[in-house]
C-alpha cells in the first residue's frame, strides 16, 4: 500500500534528498504542473520534456524553497512558467 507524503514530509525529504521523493513530487504534482506548462506550450511533447526539466530543478533547488514567503505549488508553478517561457525563447 503506497502512502502519500504531505507537502512538509515531501519538502524534508527532498532537503535529505532522498531519492524516492522524486517520484513523489511527480505524482503529486506533475498533472497540475503540467496545465501551467501547457498554458505556454501546445507541443504536447514539449511540455512533457518541460515537466521532467521543472520536477528535476525542483528537486534540486528545494534548498531555495523557504515556506513562510509562499506555498511550494506556488513556487513550483514559478519554476514551470519560467522554464516553458525560456522554452519559447530558445
Amino acid at each position: 500500500m503506497e502512502t502519500t507524503l504531505s507537502e512538509k514530509e515531501l519538502i524534508g525529504a527532498m532537503q535529505k534528498r532522498d531519492p524516492s521523493s522524486v517520484g513523489a513530487l511527480y505524482d503529486s504534482y506533475a498533472a497540475t504542473l503540467f496545465k501551467i506548462i501547457c498554458c505556454h506550450i501546445s507541443d504536447r511533447q514539449i511540455a512533457e520534456e518541460i515537466l521532467t526539466d521543472t520536477i528535476l530543478e525542483i528537486w534540486a533547488n528545494i534548498q531555495y524553497y523557504h515556506q513562510q514567503d509562499k506555498r511550494l505549488l506556488i513556487w513550483m508553478a514559478g519554476i514551470a512558467r519560467n522554464r516553458a517561457s525560456r522554452s519559447q525563447i530558445a
